[in-house]
């Protein structure tokens, strides 16, 4: 099996995975017939994607890991808007919780996580990464007081 072939699978095998355990999921909780119909659309979606990862567009390049530094930078984006997304939803589902006395903790801990990860992103990834000196000490790095720009950070900032 070539690397392409292997990257094309990536998707479609953590669709099939985690639809899997989802139904087995339903299977314990619920009826084994709704089980079966969790599985059928698992094994669909995940057919979607192993098609789609085959199409050479912007989605099926990304999705194949096959992007270029544009699609890449498309799908920072898209990862963040899902995060964001996901963030105001589990906000949502807290404060109507909250309001309809109900037990709210889980969307409390996926909102903190969220919060959480993205400081501690900050926090530690450099503005420049990979590169060694004061730009890889990352982005939440202060500088005292009086404390001049180097040369090197000054030429690649204009």
């Amino acid at each position: 099996m070539n690397r392409s072939t292997r990257a094309r699978l990536r998707a479609p095998l953590v669709v099939w995975i985690a639809g899997t355990i989802v139904a087995g999921a339903v299977a314990i909780g619920h009826t084994w017939a709704d089980a079966l119909i969790a599985e059928v659309v698992t094994v669909v979606l995940g057919g979607a994607y192993y098609l789609l990862s085959a199409s050479h567009s912007d989605i099926g390049d990304i999705y194949a890991h096959r992007e270029d530094e544009r699609q890449h930078v498309v799908a920072m984006k898209a990862r963040s808007v899902a995060c964001v997304v996901m963030i105001a939803a589990a906000f949502v589902s807290a404060v109507y919780a909250v309001a309809a006395n109900k037990n709210y903790w889980q969307a409390d801990v996926i909102a903190s996580l969220g919060g959480l990860s993205y400081f501690l992103t900050l926090l530690f990834s450099g503005a420049r990464d990979g590169e060694p000196g004061p730009s890889s000490e990352g982005m939440m790095a202060a500088r005292r007081p009086g404390e001049r720009v180097s040369e090197s950070e000054d030429s690649t900032s204009g």
